[in-house]
């Protein structure tokens, strides 16, 4: 797992290349990627996947543990905050697998949560499992407390990551 801001040019250099291209394709289209509707677009380099979610953050319990086999995940919050519980793969039970969608449905026990603020990136490899979209706070006098959040999730094949630059 990596965690960084868009903004830590120090940091965001010695990433992969295609990282790279992620970080500085939603800090450039920012405002674009808030007028996009959810769902999934090509960005035009190396058959990288954006996903652009908007959604409420949601309790725990109403999310699963999930893990990708094929797929780097490169989570970018454009705006909003939400907690991300992690875990590795190593502590957990595999209990589906669908190739499909890339997606890895485990059970298990977290090891720690991390808090996303805007310009904040998430670099998930095959054994960082997470559980994403969560409320910063359970509850408080008033009930749930849910906020809305846009977060774009770049998916890097693996097998075709760019690694670095050949300078």
């Amino acid at each position: 797992m990596i965690f960084t801001n868009m903004n830590d040019e120090v940091q965001n250099k010695s990433l992969a290349k295609d990282i790279q291209f992620c970080i500085e394709y939603a800090k450039r289209n920012g405002n674009k990627i808030l007028s996009l509707v959810h769902g999934s677009y090509d960005v035009g380099y190396n058959d990288i996947k954006m996903n652009v979610g908007k959604y409420f953050t949601k309790q725990e319990n109403e999310k699963v543990w999930e893990s990708h086999k094929k797929y780097l995940d490169v989570q970018i919050m454009i705006n909003g905050t939400e907690k991300v519980a992690i875990s590795n793969i190593r502590n957990m039970e595999v209990k589906s697998f669908d190739s499909e969608k890339d997606l890895v449905i485990l059970e298990g026990e977290k090891e720690f949560d991390l808090v996303m603020r805007t310009g904040d990136v998430l670099v998930f490899f095959p054994n960082d499992v997470h559980k994403p979209e969560l409320n910063i706070s359970e509850t408080d006098n008033s009930g749930s407390i849910r906020k809305i959040v846009t977060k774009v999730v770049f998916k890097i094949e693996i097998d075709k990551i760019r690694m670095f630059n050949k300078e």
